[in-house]
């Protein structure tokens, strides 16, 4: 799996941390609900992602804050190939 791409449906959010406007120090949280992104490694315990695109459990796409998250597999609902 390593490489692929995939979009990844949590079965419950993760909460990040996300630049509100202009001002550095502003930020809000969001739970994101759907990942898109790229397999960097995987483990028996889940799976590093670098993410390409967030989206919320409203369907907003948002900015994502890092490059990478490890994803534990009991946070993953349903994961598809897009590569």
């Amino acid at each position: 799996m390593k490489g692929n791409k995939v979009e990844i449906k949590l079965n419950t959010p993760i909460l990040i941390e996300v630049a509100e406007g202009d001002g550095a120090h502003k930020s809000r949280e969001e739970a994101v609900s759907r990942i898109l992104g790229t397999i960097l490694e995987q483990s028996e315990a889940g799976l590093t992602v670098e993410w390409t695109e967030l989206h919320t459990e409203r369907r907003q796409k948002l900015s994502p804050p890092r490059r990478w998250v490890f994803l534990p597999f009991f946070k993953i609902d349903h994961l598809t190939s897009i590569s």
